[in-house]
């Protein structure tokens, strides 16, 4: 079906790996294939992102930048872009390789042991829980040097006085373990049991109409995930192009390789994501709670958020109601878009709750709670203080 006019859309990315599939639709015409004209600002990481969220109506970004726009009561999450886990790790050079062993044999990094980490980042989580995997005690305000760009932590792995660990993401785990071997790669969040995960993002001061357009962008960037996942060859061309066109060196075959081992999810994965349990929770529901506590426990945010209230799965539901839409998502095969108005559409999507009016009660509550909760743990013990470093949310 032709287009008599193209809508705009703005979807904010990052240069990562589930920026590609956004950087693909365009690249592969699918926004115009919904009749929209698409404008993707790449932004180097997550909190200039949500600052500027009012230039955008659709956004991809890691589970920080989702929370820390769940606490400024100014989006909701719709989806999961990928799962990070097994790219976020607890990385040493080749003396904290050798060294690893006595380590693990002494149960702790004593006071002379130090790990290079991000602040404020799931990098530091996944940092944590490797290290209580391995039951390896350890004091963060002793143990942890905080950089706030993964650049000063591959160059402090690198330096022959600096430290022997640190915490790395993809794409720079990649280099480390192009430096010293995959037996860098001391434990990833998968190996710790950590879930590391990205959103997609929409701003919650929006009308109908921006509703729905941001469905039909989400439509077109399922369809780039949906690429991906079944052209992995060709898609990782289509990656190191678009890293190259930000100014990123392109990966090798191994780290190619390792970044297509994060699962990306299609619209049926992100229904089943979104699907809520006997509980009233979903899957992506407790993987972002993982983040909250911890965020919550390293003081990086104030308040113990619920997940499930910040996670809309509308949008996901208005797509699949459109058969033709589905298919259209689900395949690569030329098919006729659907629009709102066509016969067999969905319906106008539901309202969402006001976040902003909700904001209020929902702190209050939260607030005393979370009072009752830390006089009695500061009764106990101190709470864990970070230093004031750059804001790095990913």
């Amino acid at each position: 079906m032709k287009c008599s006019s193209l809508t705009p859309i703005t979807m904010s990315i990052q240069p990562t790996y589930h920026g590609g599939p956004a950087w693909l639709a365009n690249k592969l015409g699918y926004f115009r294939e919904l009749c929209l004209d698409a404008t993707l600002p790449v932004y180097a990481s997550g909190a200039p992102q949500v600052n500027e969220i009012s230039k955008w109506s659709l956004g991809s970004a890691g589970s920080p930048p989702n929370i820390q726009g769940w606490k400024e009561g100014v989006l909701r999450t719709v989806g999961i872009t990928n799962d990070e886990s097994a790219t976020s790790a607890l990385v040493a050079n080749a003396d904290g390789i050798a060294s690893w062993a006595s380590i693990v044999a002494a149960g702790t990094l004593g006071e002379d042991t130090k790990i290079t980490v991000s602040p404020y980042s799931t990098g530091e989580m996944v940092v944590e829980k490797c290290l209580k995997k391995y039951n390896v005690s350890f004091d963060p305000l002793i143990n942890f040097d905080y950089n706030s760009t993964q650049a000063g932590v591959l160059a402090s792995l690198s330096d022959p006085y600096g430290n022997n660990f640190g915490s790395l993401w993809a794409p720079t785990l990649y280099s480390a373990v192009e430096t010293w071997g995959p037996e860098s790669v001391i434990c990833s969040g998968i190996d710790a049991g950590a879930n590391v995960i990205g959103g997609i993002m929409v701003p919650n001061e929006t009308n109908e109409e921006n509703t729905e357009t941001a469905a039909l962008a989400i439509a077109a960037y399922l369809k780039g995930i949906e690429f991906f996942k079944r052209n992995p060859v060709q898609a990782k061309a289509y990656l190191n192009e678009f890293y190259e066109e930000q100014g990123l060196p392109p990966l090798s075959p191994e780290s190619l390789d390792l970044e297509f081992s994060r699962p990306l999810y299609n619209l049926q994965e992100q229904l089943d994501m979104l699907a809520k349990n006997e509980e009233s929770l979903s899957t992506l529901g407790m993987y972002s709670q993982e983040t909250i506590d911890f965020m919550f426990g390293s003081g990086i945010i104030p308040l113990r958020l619920d997940a499930e209230i910040y996670i809309d799965d509308r949008y996901m539901k208005w797509i699949a109601a459109n058969e033709t839409l589905f298919e259209w998502t689900m395949t690569l095969e030329e098919s006729a878009p659907v629009y709102p108005g066509d016969a067999g559409a969905a319906a106008p999507i539901p309202s969402a709750p006001n976040y902003r009016r909700l904001a209020v009660p929902i702190v209050l509550v939260i607030a005393v709670l979370n009072y009752m909760f830390i006089c009695h743990s500061n009764s106990k013990r101190g709470r864990r203080r970070r230093p004031l470093l750059p804001n790095v949310l990913s």
